[in-house]
This record gives structure tokens, sequence and C-alpha cells, in this order.
């Protein structure tokens, strides 16, 4: 189909080429044209992730809100730190699954957490909510969230690691060493996590610790490739 050609194009400079003023331009010669359902909400999710990905929240969630995803027009919204406009949206997701991530993140966000979110709504979801709220500088929020990283890891024991990855990726290594700390305490034998403390002791520069991680790593999953290629990035600067 011809529409799959710009489609493929823009989800091409989004996501591999990291580009998204080239994809929201090469969208935007297409947002307005006839199209079918389908291919009306492929370019609407599309082009509303490059917007919301570039703080243009307002026209993203007007465009969420066109194709009826109405959690992710809310979710634009909580970014903007505009919570009070949000029942709207989120209410009428809930009317369809009472159980949505949404009312979880609603309280994680606002520290009034009422409900138990399920373990692979915290895997599907922590990780980029955590990143999300850096990037729009919703600092409450975030902090607010954190919070309960230790409820959480009651229920999936990899939610430190996952707060902790995300603050790592976004810069944050004081906050994040803490959580990938707990994450190595909850579950020992991860090997992922240690993988993810050898990236923090790159980040700083200590590449004697980080070497240590990525040795624990492999000595537990001697086919872990990114630890492996890390560790043979350590011995060439050696």
């Amino acid at each position: 189909m011809a529409y799959l050609s710009y489609l493929q194009k823009a989800r091409d400079l989004y996501y591999r080429q990291q580009d998204a003023a080239a994809a929201e331009a090469e969208l935007s010669l297409r947002i307005s044209e006839p199209r079918s359902l389908q291919e009306k909400r492929a370019t609407f999710e599309l082009m509303g992730n490059i917007l919301r990905s570039q703080g243009k929240f307002d026209q993203a969630s007007k465009l969420y809100e066109q194709i009826n995803d109405f959690y992710q027009a809310g979710y634009c919204l909580m970014l903007q730190g505009r919570l009070q406009d949000i029942q709207p949206y989120w209410g009428r997701t809930l009317l369809e699954r009472n159980n949505h991530w949404c009312v979880s993140l609603y309280g994680l966000v606002t520290k009034q957490l009422g409900t138990y979110p399920t373990l692979f709504q915290i895997r599907n979801h922590i990780e980029s909510d955590i990143a999300n709220l850096i990037a729009a500088n919703q600092n409450d929020y975030l902090q607010n969230l954190l919070s309960y990283i230790d409820f959480l890891t009651q229920i999936n024991l990899e939610s430190p690691k996952f707060a902790g990855r995300a603050l790592m990726h976004a810069g944050h290594l004081e906050q994040a060493v803490g959580f990938l700390v707990r994450g190595q305490k909850a579950l020992p034998n991860d090997p992922e996590i240690y993988f993810h403390l050898g990236q923090y002791s790159m980040a700083l520069g200590h590449q004697k610790e980080a070497g240590l991680m990525l040795k624990q790593c492999l000595l537990i999953s001697p086919t872990y490739r990114p630890a492996s290629e890390l560790l043979g990035k350590i011995a060439e600067s050696a």
C-alpha cells in the first residue's frame, strides 16, 4: 500500500536516525490527506509520538484524541502538569478497562496510590514513564513516583532496576546508583543489573569497578553480549 512507504520513511527517521524534526516534516506532508481508518490511526499515532517527544504536548494530545486514544491524550496533559484536566480522558479510558495502568500512574504521580498494579503493567510502563517525566521536567511527579519503587518491588522485583536504568540513561547518575544497588539486592543473580552497574561505573570513569561488574555479569550469563563488548572496550583503552 502506498501509505506504508511514507510511514516507513517517517519511522526510520524517528526511531533509527532519531531525527524527530525530519520525521515530523515527512508526516506533515500527508497528515491532512484523505485516508482509511487504518492509515489515519497509524499516521496520527506516529505523529503524536513524534510531537510528544519534542515537547509539543497540545498538538500531540489533539491527534491522539482524534483516533480515540484517550490514554495518550491525557498522558500529554500529565506531562504538562495539567492533572486537573485529565479526568475526561482517563475517565473514558477506565470505562473501557477499569484496571488500566492510568489509574495506578495517577496515584503514583500524585502520591495517592490506592491500587495494586500488576507485574506486567510495571514492566511495560514504569521505565518509560520515568524517562518521559524527566524529559518533560516534571520533577515533583517524578519524585512522587520514585517514592513508590520499594512498594512496587514487592510486586515486580525488577522495579528498582527499571528506575535506576531510566535515571542513568537520563544522566541522573547520583540518584540512579541507589536504585541500581537496590536492584542488585532484589535480584542478585540477574546479569542485567551488573551490566548496568558496569555502565554506571564507566560513566564515572571508574574502569576498574566497571570491569568487575561486567565480569560478574558474564559469570552469571557468559553469552551476555553487551557486557562482553563493553569489557572489550575497557581492555582496548587500558
